[in-house]
């Protein structure tokens, strides 16, 4: 990757969705008795990647590590993908109950500084995404007004910019605290 911050098209970024899409499917065949837990990040507009960006996915990737060991859950395997089109960390894990699994990823996408920008996602056995509601717990929301973030996504409320912003400020202020 020669510039960590060039911009991607709307093609490219489909293009990365529909790639890990298929590494996901790829993954889960080779660990058909594992729940699999993927992680990107939440970052909107065409940037992205950058340094902190990259910091903040590595931060990701660590707190899940860290949070499946205080468990003693075991992670198999797992594969990272970098791109201009953003970052993917896919892991197989040892489990029985991928409901247990989804509530860990919950857990740090609601306590970690970063996790509000962290997107996991976790499957069953069978491939099929756990969801928030089944656990019960609340819809993520958005960054700047607190309303669903779906919703908020879809009706537009907000530039690309001022989101972007509020990442960078998330961030930031999280670097502050680690240094």
């Amino acid at each position: 990757m020669k510039d960590q911050q060039e911009l991607v098209t709307l093609e490219e970024m489909l293009n990365f969705r529909e790639e890990k899409v298929w590494l996901q499917s790829k993954f889960k065949e080779a660990h058909k008795d594992s729940v699999i837990v993927a992680i990107g990040m939440n970052i909107p507009g065409p940037r992205k990647t950058s340094p902190d960006i990259m910091k903040a996915f590595q931060a990701g990737g660590q707190a899940i590590f860290d949070s499946l060991q205080e468990q003693k859950i075991l992670v198999e395997e797992e594969m990272e993908i970098i791109k201009k089109e953003g970052c993917l960390k896919i892991l197989a894990v040892k489990s029985e109950d991928p409901l247990l699994i989804k509530k860990i990823m919950i857990d740090i996408e609601e306590t970690h500084p970063l996790g509000r920008l962290f997107d996991i996602d976790v499957y069953d056995k069978s491939g099929k995404g756990m969801s928030r509601e089944q656990l019960g717990t609340t819809v993520r929301r958005c960054l700047l007004c607190g309303q669903e973030a779906k919703a908020c996504g879809r009706s537009r409320n907000h530039t690309i910019e001022e989101l972007y912003k509020r990442v960078e400020d998330i961030i930031k202020s999280w670097l502050l605290e680690v240094r």
